[in-house]
């Protein structure tokens, strides 16, 4: 027999011991949730509407559309799901408002020209809030350590660039937006900004760390990240015309978790959920956790209650629908 816990209860406490308050306060946590297909879609709606009533931003990867045994590839389905250039207004709004400028009103979310509508209402000229900001930037932005050096440039550059509006529609910062999203890595586009790091395997895991700091430092109480990986224990090729995963690239995809696990603290202000197949936890499965022990010794429970759940595991089961020989919570 095999304990499960309902959703709406994991929810809960999820809500109650990680959004409410340790998340929010720069805290990080890796969760795995061993659900049935038909489980997923609820678990996803009902952890999105909870993390966005608290104030996170919410982002869903599915191993099917991401390559999730490449770590950069994470990060890029992530950066998708950002809007960069809201979260590049709020840090303005935010480095203004700590400078004593009157920002109260000013929606970044439907204001373009955020510098124009501060100097507007605090009745100073454009000029004079970017003699503000500028320093602002370089002291709290480009030479935070909390970033990766390449980050934090590129980060800073979108910040500038919002001191206006252009009616044309032409984005200055484009190339920026579309190095840090993936839809083109080509690192030669960015020399004009000084950036000369790929986002690649080895550096994707710094790149990840400093979205999330930068997510918070934009004003967000964090980020929830909801990750169904399902399609990495099918341990036969169905021939469906969707991503299929070898026994090596599930292997790299372990990796990739235990390596979140390792270095949760380095994960500021986030939860990130793995959606786990039963095959995930199957001795016998060719694309289990058996062939990874590295991962399965540290979201196994040592100890097991007979007859209840530890919801606060790092490894849960979620109540299977209408399954005889299942005991829930």
């Amino acid at each position: 027999m095999t304990n499960t816990i309902r959703i709406a209860k994991w929810i809960e406490l999820l809500d109650r011991e990680y959004l409410s308050d340790y998340i929010r306060d720069g805290g990080s946590a890796v969760k795995i949730a061993v659900t049935a297909e038909e489980c997923r879609h609820e678990l996803s709606e009902q952890l999105k509407a909870v993390s966005e009533d608290r104030g996170y931003l919410f982002t869903r990867l599915d191993a099917i559309s991401r390559r999730v045994h490449m770590p950069q590839d994470v990060f890029f389905g992530m950066a998708l799901q950002f809007d960069w250039r809201l979260l590049a207004r709020c840090v303005v709004l935010n480095l203004l408002d700590r400078r004593s400028f009157l920002v109260e009103g000013i929606d970044p979310a439907i204001t373009p020209d955020v510098v124009g509508a501060v100097a507007r209402v605090n009745g100073v000229e454009p000029r004079t809030v970017l003699l503000e900001l500028r320093p602002a930037l370089e002291t709290e932005v480009t030479k935070n350590p909390r970033m990766a050096r390449a980050f934090r440039i590129a980060m800073t550059h979108l910040c500038i660039m919002e001191k206006e509006n252009d009616l044309s529609g032409n984005y200055a910062g484009q190339v920026l937006l579309d190095w840090i999203t993936g839809v083109n890595s080509r690192i030669g586009n960015l020399r004009q900004y000084q950036i000369h790091t790929p986002i690649n395997r080895t550096t994707a895991r710094y790149f990840f760390e400093s979205a999330l700091y930068w997510v918070r430092f934009a004003g967000y109480s964090g980020t929830v990240i909801l990750l169904d990986n399902s399609r990495v224990s099918v341990g036969k090729n169905p021939k469906d015309g969707k991503r299929f995963y070898t026994r090596a690239m599930t292997m790299e995809h372990f990796e990739f978790l235990r390596e979140l696990i390792d270095d949760v603290e380095q994960l500021t202000g986030s939860l990130f959920i793995t959606m786990a197949d039963y095959a995930f936890v199957d001795p016998q499965s060719p694309r289990g956790w058996a062939i990874y022990p590295a991962l399965r010794t540290r979201v196994m429970d040592d100890v097991r209650d007979r007859n209840m759940v530890n919801p606060s595991a790092a490894l849960v089961r979620l109540e299977r629908p209408h399954a005889s020989g299942w005991s829930t919570v």
